[in-house]
């Protein structure tokens, strides 16, 4: 008789599964296949960020959230969410996002510092006053995906794709695009994303904070773009396509991280003295590496710039 006691797990993290489109696919039945991909990810990380308050797991979920915003914006021209539902998608965004940057900070980007020089009393009391504040967020973002407003939201936006309530709202050019062909829509989609990539990324050289962050932006509905409609393309096209927008955007995401880490030091040792001096070395750190960071930025444009999208 088996006697071993048994704890419960901590559910892992979901990321999006493989999506699968077919050529034949009109625009709609696509845009269906899309979203409930994205829907899938979300809801599969309920648990996760609800009852175990699990970093991983939140993240999944903003990537979900992403990743339906993007695909949302995609296919904007042919049909759109009734403007409640976009607000509540706001609202969600807005209770998950603090977690996410706080999350960084505390559990990422001042242990890599902590590790990465000698030992530094001040920068004790800023890891401890960060760790707190991720911790009450995370509580908070839990409290609002365990909400009768959140179940809501997903059951409103379920039954808005399953039912194709835009239809009622359509003009007859919208459903004209809707019986196109996924891939010739596709094809103009990737053409246009890489468009604007390519354009912003031009001032990607010296660029301040926020050009970079308009570079990853746009990086990353690229990359979405192209995972969307990966599987209407040979493997061989896609693969270099989307690896070098993911190296990118990675790299972008770091500078980004830090660029919002000296933010949040900001915040959390404003009118705190005895956080101040270990909070001052942490954003004079980020901006020497942030510097560091420029080069890399260059040359993984460099390698993307060559590319083509698929199609």
């Amino acid at each position: 008789m088996d006697t071993a006691v048994r704890f419960p797990t901590t559910p892992k993290a979901v990321k999006a599964h493989a999506l699968k489109l077919s050529p034949r696919m009109n625009v709609e039945k696509a845009f269906q296949a899309i979203m409930r991909n994205c829907l899938d990810q979300i809801e599969a990380n309920e648990t996760g960020v609800v009852k175990y308050r699990d970093v991983e797991s939140l993240h999944q979920m903003r990537v979900g959230l992403r990743r339906l915003r993007a695909a949302l914006g995609m296919f904007d021209d042919a049909l759109s969410l009734p403007l409640a539902l976009r607000a509540e998608l706001d609202w969600l965004v807005a209770q998950l996002g603090p977690a996410r940057d706080w999350d960084v900070l505390a559990g990422s980007t001042l242990p890599a510092i902590s590790g990465s020089v000698e030992a530094l009393a001040p920068l004790v009391p800023v890891q401890l006053a960060a760790a707190d504040k991720a911790n009450a967020l995370h509580a908070a973002a839990g409290e609002a995906v365990g909400s009768e407003r959140y179940q809501d939201l997903i059951g409103h936006l379920e039954r808005w794709l399953d039912e194709r309530a835009w239809r009622a709202m359509q003009l007859p050019a919208d459903r004209a695009r809707l019986k196109m062909r996924i891939a010739d829509f596709a094809k103009g989609i990737l053409e246009k994303d890489q468009q604007r990539l390519l354009k912003r990324g031009r001032k990607l050289k010296q660029a301040d904070p926020e050009a970079r962050h308009r570079v990853r932006i746009a990086a990353k509905k690229t990359r979405y773009a192209a995972e969307f409609f990966a599987s209407l393309y040979p493997r061989k096209t896609v693969r270099p396509y989307v690896g070098a927008l993911a190296s990118l955007q990675d790299e972008l995401g770091l500078m980004n991280d830090a660029s919002v880490a000296a933010s949040l030091l900001g915040q959390l040792s404003e009118g705190d003295a005895a956080l101040a001096e270990g909070a001052a070395f942490v954003r004079g750190y980020l901006a020497g590496r942030a510097a560091q960071g420029d080069g890399k930025v260059r040359k993984l444009w460099k390698r993307f710039v060559p590319l083509r999208a698929p199609g």
